[in-house]
Order: C-alpha cells, then sequence, then structure tokens
C-alpha cells in the first residue's frame, strides 16, 4: 500500500473541512478563483495542488502543515500567534476578545450542556466576576501592562468601563455546562500577590487598597473551599460535575476545551502568544487529550481530598500574607 505525501493527507484534511463534496468544491474553487474542474481534478489527486495553493487555502481555513508534514511521527504539531506586547488604544481591545470567546462558548452549549477542561496560570474569570476589587484589579493591570494611556496610572482614579462591569449577567447565560474540571497553576495565587505588591510598591495603589484587595482575595479562596466542601452555593452555579485541581509543578500557561455534540473549541495562552483551535477535529482532540493528560501530575481537591485541600488552602493564605505584609 502507497505511503501517503503530504498532498494525500492535505486532501484528507480538505475534506473534514465539508463533508459535502460539492460545497467543498465550490469553497475552494471561491477560495482560489479557480474553475470548479480544476478543483475537482485536484481533489481527485489527477493533478497536485501547487504550493502557492496550499499555502492560501491553509490560511484560510486554518490547516496546519506542519501538524500534516508530521503526522507520523511522536510529535504534536499546533499553529501559534507569538504576540508581542504591543500597545492598545483602549481597552476596548480586551471587551472584544472576551466577546468573542463568549459568543463561541455559547453557540457550543445552546442546545445541551457541554463539557469543559481548563488548565490556568492566572485566576480564572468566574472565580472573580463577583468580587468587585479584585475584578477591577485584573482588569486594570492589564491595562496598565497593554494600554498606552495615562488613565492606568491611578487605580483609585480608574472606573471599570460598563462593557467589563457586564460580564457576570453574560456569564450566567452561557455558563451551561455538565462537566467541568480546572487545573490551577501551583504558583497561580503567589503571582498574583506579587502583581498586587508590585503595584503598591510603585504607588498606583494606595495601601489601603492593597489591604482591601488582600481580603477579598482571601475571601475568594475561602469561598471556593466552601463551595468545594459542599457548604456554599456560588453566585454563578458549578456544573454538576465539576473537579477542581493543582498543578504538581509549575505549568505557566492557560489553556481551555469546549465542546457539546458536535461543536468544539480549544484555547491555549501564555502571556504572548496564542492558539485558538475551531475547524480541525484533530487538532482539537490533540488539545482535550493533553489537557486531560495534565490531570496525572495534578491533586484532585474536590470531592473527598479533604485533608489536601485543607492544607492547599492554608497555603495559600500564608503565601497571601507572606508576599502582601
Amino acid at each position: 500500500m502507497r505511503k501517503k505525501d503530504l498532498h494525500d493527507k492535505f486532501i484528507e484534511e480538505l475534506h473534514k473541512r465539508n463533508s459535502k463534496r460539492a460545497e467543498l468544491i465550490n469553497q475552494v474553487s471561491d477560495i482560489l478563483k479557480l474553475e470548479k474542474e480544476s478543483v475537482y481534478r485536484r481533489m481527485a489527486g489527477k493533478v497536485n495542488f501547487s504550493i502557492r495553493e496550499m499555502g492560501i487555502l491553509a490560511k484560510i481555513l486554518n490547516i496546519s502543515l506542519d501538524s500534516l508534514l508530521y503526522q507520523e511521527e511522536d510529535i504534536q504539531w499546533l499553529p501559534f500567534i507569538l504576540e508581542t506586547p504591543l500597545k492598545f488604544h483602549s481597552i476596548d481591545a480586551l471587551c472584544d476578545m472576551i466577546d468573542l470567546n463568549f459568543k463561541q462558548i455559547e453557540e457550543i452549549n445552546h442546545d445541551e450542556p457541554g463539557t469543559s477542561g481548563n488548565v490556568y496560570h492566572s485566576l480564572p474569570l468566574e472565580f472573580f466576576v463577583h468580587s468587585p476589587l479584585i475584578m477591577k484589579f485584573m482588569f486594570f493591570k492589564w491595562g496598565y501592562y497593554f494600554v498606552q494611556s495615562d488613565e492606568y496610572n491611578n487605580f483609585s482614579q480608574w472606573k471599570l468601563p460598563p462593557r467589563l462591569s457586564a460580564i457576570s449577567e453574560k456569564y450566567n447565560d452561557i455558563y451551561n455546562f455538565q462537566h467541568v474540571f480546572y487545573i490551577w497553576d501551583s504558583s497561580l495565587i503567589w503571582a498574583l500577590s506579587k502583581e498586587i505588591s508590585n503595584f503598591y510598591k510603585t504607588h498606583i495603589i494606595s495601601e489601603q487598597e492593597k489591604e482591601d484587595i488582600k481580603n477579598e482575595l482571601k475571601l475568594i479562596l475561602s469561598q471556593l473551599e466552601k463551595t468545594l466542601n459542599g457548604t456554599r452555593t456560588p453566585s454563578i452555579p458549578f456544573p454538576p460535575e465539576t473537579d477542581f485541581l493543582v498543578s504538581s509543578i509549575n505549568v505557566g500557561f492557560s489553556s481551555s476545551y469546549f465542546f457539546s455534540g458536535n461543536r468544539h473549541l480549544a484555547l491555549f495562552q501564555t502571556n504572548f502568544s496564542f492558539s485558538m483551535i475551531q475547524d480541525s477535529e484533530d487538532n482539537f482532540n490533540k488539545i482535550k487529550e493533553w489537557i486531560n493528560s495534565l490531570c496525572h501530575i495534578s491533586t484532585l481537591l474536590s470531592r473527598s481530598g479533604r485533608i489536601e485541600r485543607r492544607l492547599f488552602f492554608n497555603t495559600q493564605y500564608r503565601i497571601i500574607d507572606e508576599v502582601l505584609k
């Protein structure tokens, strides 16, 4: 049996984008501006796509040629966008990103409750969306880092934009999952506490604001522990099946997957790199399996892990007190 080459694999990948052959040929014809007969011959393998044509299709249809080239090797290849710390004109750029993610997640679990797996190196939005000071601080620091504006030199005077204030209501509308698990980076609370400390030391937040933020962060942890104990119902209800884990090592990135039925979305993000997998089911499954595998190097704190849970939260309180003393 002849071994499949890159061109064969590329045609297979095209078929995965649209199972209806006639529609796929029309789509490729429109993209490449070729006659349908020419596209048919290429799809049938009678004529090869040129390198230029493969490049155009790969870009528009979100196909990773690297992943096809190394498909038979024990290596995971996924496309990444490397983001540099450019200055945005306003925080609207962040609002747009959040709105886009909300829209995609809402579409995934619109018909029936979905499933989600998450690993986070920064505090997840759903854990602080009802905590006013932490909510303000998390978005203020984003603006401070990435928006070129003097308004981010004074925490006291800065007001949370209405688009961000409305997030809590939107979350209640889209948070429709049956099973979710969270893996927190082991250094998440330390890193956040360090950021709060740095903003205080540079006189961007006052001593009183530092203490208020510190106390609210402790309250978030206390409420989370009670939720995991089953003694508290959170403002945003957790799904019926929720697992909470903490990584045994510093992972340094955030990644999530969401799926329901035949809809799926996977995200991978560090501070300066980003990848979104939406069209490729194969690449989505790679991310999904990879996130699931991180459970093996993490400690489960929900369900029966009462002693581990108490030790973990006691440690987090000590970290907060030591960094923000």
